[in-house]
């Protein structure tokens, strides 16, 4: 008999189309890539087969990733083994910052300003896309702008851009309270606040009801691969809507705005099952030197700190 976990489960991937590529990202980025971030394209297979997502399904998808530059093989013997880039790792390290915060970073009032009129025209367009990635929203035809943040290296991330040349970068500051109504009017014509609210407000609506279930099912239901499975869709639903939230500071938000709460609830959701998920992928994931690494000790900062599972 099928469980309403399973129910939810099935309805979560039918909701919505899930693209191979995408959601190979988020299980690497997830689950391998503090676990040295390499497993056999069969582990692949049989991690993703209860999910529905079929061999063929999984072939393709890792094979478009290599051609996109985040995944390179080793082959040995019949074997092939996908392991992630130094370019992928960077992507996931960014994107790790954004989504396993435990709450937004603080904000002292400054700026980052970048101007690109150095650049040629379609160099501009690729920093503007990429930056827009990173949180900076555009407020000028060629100056693009995002409130500082503490653990973001805007020097460092133009080198790996490979900008450091056509980018002018400036701190500013914004003393000026009596126009706080004119600036929250900017920063909603400069980044698409709405869409991205829309985003976390379906995302509660699809996973509150998960939340419920967790909190009646007893913890022998809660196999490793049902917790897995919750795991893999909730971080790649999440994933999907916090890269494109530039996580700007409280004072910058429209009202009743939900990203605090989708975040919430994601957190309480990935404690609950991480242990199993974790034992399921240990149990099925081979490399080329047997079985994954422990997780490495950035895994558990995750979210604000996670319990280290005595196994390891």
């Amino acid at each position: 008999m099928e469980h309403k976990l399973d129910e939810f489960i099935r309805h979560a991937i039918d909701a919505q189309p899930i693209s191979g590529t995408s959601l190979i990202i988020s299980l690497y980025g997830d689950a391998l890539s503090h676990r040295g971030g390499e497993v056999w394209l069969g582990s692949l297979s049989a991690l993703l087969e209860a999910l529905g997502f079929g061999d063929r399904f999984v072939r393709t998808s890792v094979f478009r990733l290599q051609k996109e530059g985040w995944l390179e093989v080793e082959k040995i013997g019949r074997r092939s083994f996908y392991r992630v880039t130094e370019q992928g790792m960077r992507q996931f390290r960014h994107a790790e910052s954004k989504i396993y915060l435990s709450e937004p970073p603080a904000w002292d009032g400054k700026w980052d300003l970048l101007l690109l009129e150095s650049a040629e025209k379609s160099e501009r367009a690729r920093l503007k896309k990429e930056l827009g990635w990173l949180g900076f929203g555009q407020i000028a035809n060629n100056l693009m702008a995002a409130p500082t943040h503490a653990q973001t290296d805007v020097t460092a991330l133009l080198g790996e851009l490979n900008a450091s040349e056509q980018a002018i970068y400036f701190r500013a500051d914004y003393p000026y309270n009596r126009s706080e109504h004119t600036l929250q009017q900017l920063v909603a014509n400069c980044w698409a606040l709405g869409e991205v609210a829309a985003d976390y407000h379906e995302f509660i609506v699809s996973f509150r009801p998960l939340m419920a279930l967790l909190r009646e099912t007893d913890d022998a239901l809660l196999t490793p691969q049902r917790c897995f499975q919750i795991k893999l869709l909730l971080i790649h639903f999440f994933r999907r809507v916090v890269l494109k939230d530039p996580l700007l500071p409280d004072a910058l938000l429209p009202a009743q705005w939900e990203g605090q709460i989708a975040r919430n609830l994601c957190i309480n959701i990935y404690q609950r099952v991480d242990r199993a998920a974790t034992e399921y992928v240990s149990a099925l994931a081979e490399t080329t030197i047997g079985t994954l690494p422990a997780p490495a000790a950035g895994y558990y900062r995750r979210f604000g700190g996670l319990p280290r599972d005595p196994s390891f």
